[in-house]
């Protein structure tokens, strides 16, 4: 199979999560889009210690994202709770040979992927999928090269740059501030999602 993983903390997960899983799999013919929370956000040797909702309520909400194509996984959660990209891909491709795995980042990420462990490796010998994130359709194969230190793209590195391609700017961030600010997330948001932040009491 086929299978491309989003990886992310998913605090909470969002209506933008599945529009990029869901184009994954509808341009690129993926068999399976794995959502992977992250246990803990870490870049080389500096951990992140942004408070993030429990491992157990991202999960939760994560799963409600699930359909017959879209399935959330635990991996790093149980394995590699480091969360370095590079690791997760070399391990699930052990223990899954005859698939062939594919990483998905949104293009906001590359200003940061420098600061990934051993990102040279992860873009020299992994297959990437490179999403582009609000209005940076037409220059993200540009970024690509530029922050990859590449002159030209590898056939491991997709860069979807499709005209058909519906993008998206919402974050987790700013659905945890309008919560914070009592305004309404419901239409950024699955309503199981919405209903488990009510109920949790989570980013008030």
């Amino acid at each position: 199979m086929k299978i491309a993983i989003l990886g992310g903390s998913f605090d909470p997960p969002h209506l933008g999560h599945i529009l990029i899983a869901e184009q994954v799999k509808e341009f690129l013919k993926m068999d399976e889009i794995w959502l992977m929370p992250l246990f803990q956000k870490v870049m080389q040797d500096r951990i992140f210690h942004k408070q993030l909702s429990s491992v157990k309520l991202r999960f939760a909400m994560a799963k409600f994202l699930e359909n017959s194509t879209i399935k959330v996984s635990d991996f790093e959660i149980l394995h590699n709770q480091t969360s370095y990209s590079l690791n997760t891909l070399e391990e699930i491709q052990k223990l899954h040979p005859n698939d062939t795995f594919y990483w998905i980042l949104g293009s906001d990420q590359l200003n940061d992927f420098q600061k990934y462990y051993k990102w040279k490796e992860l873009v020299q010998t992994k297959n990437l999928i490179i999403f582009p994130r609000e209005h940076s359709l037409w220059h993200v194969e540009q970024r690509v090269k530029e922050t990859l230190q590449l002159k030209s793209i590898p056939k491991n590195i997709i860069v979807l740059q499709n005209r058909d391609l519906i993008l998206t700017n919402i974050s987790s961030t700013s659905i945890r501030d309008r919560v914070k600010k009592r305004l309404p997330v419901d239409f950024l948001v699955p309503h199981a999602v919405q209903n488990y932040i009510i109920k949790n009491k989570l980013y008030v």
